[in-house]
């Protein structure tokens, strides 16, 4: 006896919470994982920015934390001439970075454009390392222009995924801020974040790096 097409029962759609561009399910049902989409195209765009030329990224092995530093070199130097520095989980870089293979693409193509083989100076930190601003993020959206890029920081807090999961209160993602790099430097990044990334063997449990970003808790 063949069914049908009448009694044959469709998968039920997950029923998708949220507003602003984030929006959320339960994969498993109420109760279980709690899954969060981000549009960056819907999403605040940070309201300060700055502008480096220069990079360096750091991790904290014990706390599981990286410190990408991003500055302006002094002149008479190859140090710092000042900095801003954000702090991200290292299990989210992995993903960004297999995230944004195709912007990395697009960044080749536009600096075989420009026809330059130049690479960025090299950069270290002085003896008497003065503080800089220290800032936190867990997501990162990157978008290049013709000859440079921009990186969106921004935080979605442990709160807004509380009140998700024990009350479907819409969720509020924080912008941090903008860097603005050159395309240049922007490569750099890439190549300084790639054998990072691989020694450290990063979790998928958190991407971002194009328009849209998932989260899983």
């Amino acid at each position: 006896m063949v069914k049908s097409a009448k009694s044959a029962k469709a998968p039920k759609a997950e029923k998708v919470f949220g507003a602003n561009g984030v929006s959320y399910t339960f994969p498993q049902g109420e109760g279980g994982p709690i899954q969060i989409r981000i549009d960056f195209a819907q999403v605040p765009e940070p309201a300060g920015y700055y502008y480096a030329d220069a990079f360096l990224l750091n991790s904290d092995t014990s706390l599981q934390m990286s410190v990408l530093t991003f500055g302006r070199r002094d002149a008479a130097s190859n140090e710092f001439g000042d900095r801003i520095e954000v702090v991200m989980p290292t299990k989210s870089l992995a993903p960004f970075l297999s995230s944004s293979q195709e912007v990395e693409k697009a960044v080749d193509k536009i600096i075989a454009s420009l026809g330059t083989t130049s690479q960025p100076r090299p950069i270290t930190l002085a003896k008497a390392f003065v503080p800089a601003p220290t800032l936190y993020a867990n997501a990162i959206f990157v978008a290049v222009g013709d000859g440079e890029s921009v990186f969106d920081f921004y935080h979605l807090s442990p709160r807004q995924t509380h009140f998700a999961k024990s009350q479907k209160l819409a969720m509020q993602i924080q912008p941090i801020v903008r860097v603005v790099l050159s395309s240049v430097l922007t490569k750099y990044f890439f190549e300084v974040l790639r054998p990072f990334v691989q020694n450290e063997g990063g979790s998928q449990s958190t991407v971002g790096g194009t328009r849209r970003a998932v989260r899983s808790y």
